[in-house]
């Protein structure tokens, strides 16, 4: 399998193998893997069936566009690397809406309606909010676990004492 997980520059890690998508009959498409994908790694899922699950609700949010962007879903996995569900699901989100996106603001250069531009443009600028707030979400998941505290200033009264460094405390016993 040929894909760009082969053409990485120096000083990148490569990007996790995907499969690429062929489209086997009306509504039928078939993932072309090597030896080295799995799903659930791509996923970052521990189980295959939700990896699968999450997989082909992906390629089905694309309806009529699924032959022309499904590879595309499948690189977005590489690219962003979901470390769990919760994240592979916000991928299969923020791209989905990142394609509806792009295909109405597409629709919209063509339009010589004034009604109809301007009711593409009301849905350009949903999905563009909801895009953020997708991409909003994965940044705050994924920090979750990096909360800092930061003491910009501390005084200390007359009597008073403090203490500046890392504080541990031992448990006695």
């Amino acid at each position: 399998m040929a894909n760009d997980a082969e053409k990485i520059s120096e000083g990148q890690k490569p990007l996790r193998p995907y499969p690429k998508i062929e489209k086997k009959a009306e509504g039928k498409y078939n993932a072309v893997c090597g030896r080295d994908v799995s799903i659930s790694k791509l996923m970052g899922m521990r189980t295959h069936d939700a990896a699968s699950g999450v997989y082909i609700s992906a390629i089905g949010a694309l309806g009529k566009e699924a032959e022309k962007y499904s590879t595309f879903m499948s690189a977005m996995y590489a690219e962003l690397e979901p470390r769990d569900a919760i994240e592979a699901m916000l991928v299969t989100q923020m791209t989905a809406t990142h394609v509806a996106m792009t295909t109405l603001i597409e629709r919209m250069t063509h339009q010589n309606s004034t009604d109809v531009r301007e009711s593409l443009e009301r849905s350009v600028t949903r999905l563009s909010r909801t895009y953020l707030a997708q991409v909003d979400a994965l940044k705050k998941y994924r920090a979750k676990a990096q909360q800092v505290v930061r003491v910009e200033r501390v005084t200390v009264n007359e009597g008073g004492q403090a203490i500046v460094g890392d504080v541990t405390r031992q448990r006695e016993g």
